[in-house]
């Protein structure tokens, strides 16, 4: 997810899901290579880290 928006839905590939206590979580990327996991009460996104050449 970049800042102000959600990505694409149709962007979004699951690569990983299970169930706990709370629901099911479930893990996507994005073609951009950023990250979301959802559960039942919270979405979070994580960005892609910038490579660097040493």
């Amino acid at each position: 997810m970049h800042p102000g928006h959600r990505h694409d839905p149709l962007a979004l590939t699951v690569v990983s899901s299970h169930r706990t206590s709370d629901g099911l979580v479930c893990y996507l990327r994005c073609a951009c290579g950023a990250w979301e996991v959802r559960t039942p009460g919270t979405v979070a996104a994580v960005q892609p880290r910038r490579r660097t050449v040493d």
